[in-house]
C-alpha cells in the first residue's frame, strides 16, 4: 500500500505541476507549460522577444510565454563587467558557414547567442543606431511608417541615457544632442568611464585626413570619428543586457514567464492560422505543444526564424516538398536576402606604442589589479571598456574613399541584379534585390552614409567591416529536425562591387595610420596586410584569404518588404499568406543598417510592441 500511495502522488504532483503556472514573473518548466495556453507565445529570448513580452505584460489580463533556446546567464563577470568579457560560454554551438566560394571555399563559424538576452548578453556592448538614410531605404522598399521621424520615438522609449562627466567628455571627445537621446525607459546607456591615452592619436590622425567629428552618431548621420555609446548601467557599471532591463527590472508581473533551454521545433496551424508551438529541450528529449489563443511571434533571429518557418511548412514551396513537408505557405522570400558584415582584422607592431593600452588588462597583471580595485570601488577604471576593445570608430562614406575608382558606382549600376543571387532564385525575390541594388547605387553617392567603418583597439589591431554588402546570402533547412542547423550560405563577397569597396577602405586605413599623430607610435604594418600589398589585385587576393564572413550581425533572411518583392512580412510584421504569427526580430530588416544591429533591434521590438497592442486594444 505505501508504494501505491507513493506512486500516486508523485503522478498527482506531476499533474499538479502541469497544469499549475506560478504565479510570478519567472523561468517556468517545460512540464509547467505542456499543453497550457498563452495570449502569446514568443519565440526567442533575445532582445526583441524581451522586448515584446516586457511591454505586452504591461497589461496585467495579458498573458506572455518566451521560449528560449539557452540558458539564463549566472551573472558571470565574463558577462556583466565589461574589461572581464567573455562571451564564448554562451555562443550557439555548431553553427557554420557554408564553403565561402568568394573566399576561396573556407568555411567559418557562426557567431550567435544561445542564452536568455541573446546577444544583448555577449556582444560588445555598442549600441549605435541606423541613419536617416537607413531608414528611407526601408519607406521606399513598400515600408510606410518605418522612416526616421517614425522610429524617433521607439529609439527614446526604450532607452535611459545617462551623460557622462561632462570634464571627462570634453577631454575626450565625446559629445553628444540629449534631445535625441531617450531619458525614461529599461535599457541603460552611457559611455565608458576610462579612456586609454592611445585613442587620442588615432582621433587626430583620422581629422588629418579628412574624417570630420561627429557630434552625434545616433542624430541618424553617422559619417566621421565618434565615441561609441555603449549598455553600461552607470549605477553599477556593469552591463545591461535585454535580460536586465526587460526581464530582472518585471519580475514582480504574474503574467510574464519564460522557459529556458527549449526549442521551438516549429509553429502549429489550423489551416493557415497559428494557434501555438512545438518544442523540446535543447539537448533532446520528447516534443511538447503550448498554444496561443491570439499570436506566436517569432524572435528567434536572422538564423533561426527562418528555420522554423520553414520546418513549420511557410518558405519555398520546392525545398519544403523536397522534405515532405506539408506547405501551409508558399513564401519564396523566406530565408533569402541574408546579410552580415564582413569584416577584416589587420594587425600592427608599434616600436613607441603609448601604455597603457587595450592589451595592458592581459599583459600587465600590476596595472589589472589595480584598474579592478578602482573598478570595485565605482572609480573611473579601463574595466568600464569592454576588454580587448577601444572606443572610437571612424565611419566612413564612399566618398571618404578618395581612392576608390568610380568604376565602382557604375559597375554596380550596370550588373544584372539576378547575376548576384543563385541562378533559380524567384522572380519575385529578384525583384526585391533589384529595387535594394537601386538604393544602395544611392547610398553609395550619400556622403551622409557610411558605407564602411575602422576602429584601432589602441594596441596591435584595426577592425575593418563592410556596412553596406550588395552580396545576399540565403538560409534552408536541411533536415525536417530543429537541432540540425540549417544551411548557412553566406555568399560573401559573391558581388564584384564588395571587395572593391573593402580595398578604398583598407587604402584609407594606410593614410589614416601613416598620418603623423599615429606615425609618431613607429608604426608598422604587419598580417595580413605589409609592404607587399600594393595593387587592386594583391588587396583581393589578401581579402579572399582573411576576410570574415561575419561580424555577428545577421539580419535580412525574412524581410519586410512587398510580397511582389521576396517580402515575408507586411509593415506591420504579420506574416503574409497565415494568420496569428508576427515576426519581431532582426531577420525583418529589408537591408543592413550602417551600425551594429542591437539599438534598432530594440527600437523594431517596441514599434512591433505598438502594433500588438493597438491591434488588440491591450492596456
Amino acid at each position: 500500500m505505501t508504494k501505491l500511495w507513493t506512486l500516486l502522488l508523485l503522478y498527482g504532483l506531476s499533474l499538479v505541476e502541469a497544469r499549475v503556472l506560478p504565479s510570478h514573473a519567472s523561468p517556468v518548466s517545460a512540464r509547467a507549460v505542456q499543453s497550457a495556453n498563452y495570449d502569446f507565445v514568443i519565440v526567442g529570448g533575445g532582445p526583441s522577444g524581451l522586448v515584446l513580452a516586457d511591454r505586452l505584460t504591461e497589461d496585467p489580463k495579458v498573458t506572455v510565454l518566451v521560449i528560449e533556446a539557452g540558458p539564463f546567464d549566472q551573472g558571470e563577470d565574463g558577462v556583466r563587467v565589461p574589461g572581464a568579457w567573455n562571451p564564448v560560454p554562451y555562443f550557439w554551438p555548431g553553427l557554420v558557414t557554408e564553403p565561402l566560394t568568394a573566399l576561396n571555399g573556407r568555411a567559418e563559424q557562426v557567431v550567435v547567442g544561445k542564452v536568455v538576452g541573446g546577444g544583448t548578453t555577449i556582444n560588445a556592448m555598442n549600441i549605435l543606431r541606423a541613419t536617416t538614410a537607413d531608414f528611407a531605404a526601408w519607406v521606399s522598399l513598400g515600408n510606410g511608417g518605418w522612416g526616421w521621424n517614425d522610429m524617433l520615438p521607439f529609439f527614446k522609449k526604450g532607452e535611459n541615457f545617462t551623460a557622462p562627466d561632462p570634464a571627462f567628455a570634453a577631454s575626450n571627445n565625446i559629445s553628444w544632442d540629449d534631445s535625441v537621446r531617450g531619458h525614461g525607459g529599461p535599457l541603460q546607456y552611457s559611455y565608458s568611464n576610462y579612456n586609454y591615452p592611445g585613442s587620442g592619436q588615432w582621433w587626430s590622425a583620422g581629422l588629418s585626413v579628412g574624417l570630420k567629428p561627429v557630434h552625434d552618431p545616433s542624430s541618424g548621420v553617422n559619417t566621421g570619428l565618434f565615441w561609441v555609446p555603449t549598455v553600461l548601467d552607470t549605477k553599477t557599471q556593469t552591463r545591461c543586457s535585454a535580460r536586465v532591463a526587460h526581464y530582472d527590472s518585471v519580475k514582480t508581473r504574474p503574467n510574464y514567464h519564460v522557459l529556458a533551454e527549449h526549442q521551438v521545433a516549429k509553429v502549429l496551424f489550423k489551416g493557415t492560422r497559428a494557434t501555438g508551438v512545438q518544442y523540446l529541450g535543447s539537448s533532446g528529449g520528447n516534443t511538447s505543444t503550448v498554444f496561443a489563443s491570439k499570436e506566436v511571434i517569432l524572435a528567434a533571429g536572422a538564423l533561426h526564424t527562418p528555420q522554423i518557418l520553414q520546418l513549420s511548412g511557410v518558405g519555398p514551396e520546392k525545398l519544403l516538398k523536397s522534405l515532405g513537408i506539408p506547405v501551409v505557405a508558399k513564401l519564396p522570400g523566406v530565408g533569402t536576402n541574408f546579410q552580415d558584415h564582413a569584416s577584416i582584422v589587420v594587425q600592427y607592431n608599434f616600436s613607441n606604442i603609448i601604455t597603457p593600452n587595450a592589451g595592458s588588462l592581459a599583459t600587465n597583471a600590476t596595472y589589472a589589479a589595480e584598474q579592478r580595485a578602482l573598478y570595485d570601488s565605482h572609480q573611473p577604471s579601463a574595466f568600464t571598456v569592454v576588454r580587448g576593445l577601444g572606443s572610437t570608430f571612424g565611419a566612413l562614406s564612399f566618398k571618404d574613399l578618395a581612392n576608390a575608382s568610380a568604376s565602382i558606382i557604375s559597375n554596380a549600376k550596370t550588373r544584372d541584379a539576378a547575376a548576384s543571387l543563385p541562378a533559380d532564385e524567384d522572380r519575385t525575390v529578384v525583384a526585391g534585390y533589384k529595387a535594394q541594388r537601386e538604393i544602395l547605387v544611392q547610398q553609395l553617392q550619400n556622403p551622409d552614409m557610411a558605407v564602411s567603418v575602422t576602429a584601432w583597439d589602441t594596441f596591435s589591431s584595426v577592425m575593418v567591416a563592410v556596412l553596406k554588402p550588395f552580396s545576399r546570402g540565403k538560409i534552408t533547412i536541411k533536415s525536417t529536425d530543429v537541432r540540425v542547423e540549417p544551411k548557412l550560405d553566406y555568399r560573401t563577397a559573391t558581388d564584384p562591387s564588395d571587395l572593391p569597396i573593402l580595398t578604398a577602405t583598407l587604402r584609407k586605413l594606410r593614410q589614416i595610420m601613416s598620418a603623423p599623430a599615429m606615425a609618431a607610435l613607429g608604426t608598422n604594418e604587419a598580417a595580413p596586410l605589409g609592404a607587399h600589398v600594393q595593387s587592386d589585385e594583391d588587396f583581393e587576393t589578401v581579402l579572399r584569404a582573411s576576410l570574415g564572413a561575419s561580424s555577428a550581425h545577421q539580419c535580412c533572411s525574412a524581410p519586410m518588404m512587398p510580397l511582389k518583392m521576396g517580402g515575408v512580412v507586411d509593415p506591420k510584421h504579420n506574416v503574409y499568406g497565415v494568420t496569428g504569427l508576427r515576426i519581431a526580430d532582426v531577420s525583418t530588416f529589408p537591408m543592413a543598417v550602417s551600425g551594429g544591429p542591437t539599438a534598432n533591434v530594440y527600437a523594431v521590438a517596441e514599434k512591433v510592441a505598438d502594433i500588438v497592442k493597438k491591434t488588440y486594444k491591450l492596456a
